[in-house]
């Protein structure tokens, strides 16, 4: 279906004319547009049809009905789950991106943001074994990933160490936390991007903190999900979960990152 006859079904849906502009999306190959829909500014997403591995919009769509109105959550207007008709699509207000301030002045808010959900509850699970499988499956498919192959091997040791190591009771992780994925409402932090979100390990966020905010080890080990994890097993799982975290990006743009699995 052409992407004019995908927004004009869209909205019939919303009952609703809205004049529809594409915004930049790097990153991604979900599909961004720009409208006011019941007058305030929107954004739409049109989600891709390719597979992407380790997303569910499934589960995404239970998350974020979880959030519900937290603050820092984004407020969804609609989502609809692709079918046999159309690809799915989320609309939900729209934010200001963050200013330029040194990104030490968020700490205190993004921990907060995470210590709180890291409370939250009855989230669905995020299931690591199905997502080294279409790992696997994926380099299957393809000829010279032998460095790919490798990557996984490590991912999937780095993770057995260290549940090992520190294993801890699963909470809600969202698994893709950067600058990039932080907008500003009105001074109010706001996280966006829960395609990968669900139950896992809070290591794998722990140490997004740390390489992408430079959070320090000691305020990380205060969140909700460290309590009771002396000091010296944390730093030992943390430089775990750090390992893990940069060899999986590296395995994901090995593989191409959205492409077709």
């Amino acid at each position: 279906m052409k992407q004019s006859q995908l927004l004009e079904n869209i909205n019939i849906q919303l009952s609703e004319d809205v004049q529809w502009q594409p915004l930049l999306h790097a990153g991604t190959t979900n599909q961004l547009y720009t409208g006011v829909y019941q007058e305030q500014v929107v954004v739409l997403r049109l989600d891709t049809t390719k597979p992407v591995l380790g997303v569910c919009r499934h589960r995404e769509e239970k998350v974020l009905s979880l959030l519900g109105t937290k603050a820092w959550a984004p407020k969804i207007l609609q989502q609809k789950i692709p079918d046999e008709t159309q690809p799915g699509w989320l609309l939900m207000k729209r934010y200001t991106a963050l200013d330029d301030a040194p990104i030490a002045d968020l700490h205190a808010q993004i921990l907060a943001c995470v210590s709180d959900w890291q409370q939250i509850r009855n989230i669905p699970p995020y299931d690591y074994q199905a997502l080294w499988d279409a790992y696997q499956q994926k380099i299957d498919d393809l000829n010279n990933s032998s460095q790919a192959q490798v990557l996984l091997n490590s991912v999937t040791a780095l993770m057995l160490e260290l549940n090992t190591t520190a294993d801890l009771e699963s909470c809600l992780v969202h698994h893709d936390l950067h600058k990039g994925n932080l907008l500003n409402n009105e001074g109010q932090l706001v996280v966006i991007d829960w395609e990968y979100a669900g139950m896992g390990s809070p290591w794998l966020d722990a140490a997004s903190l740390v390489a992408e905010f430079t959070i320090p080890h000691l305020a990380v080990a205060t969140l909700p999900a460290f309590k009771g994890v002396d000091s010296e097993a944390f730093e030992c799982a943390i430089n775990i979960a750090l390992r893990t975290n940069r060899q999986l990006n590296r395995l994901w743009y090995e593989l191409g990152g959205h492409s077709d699995m």
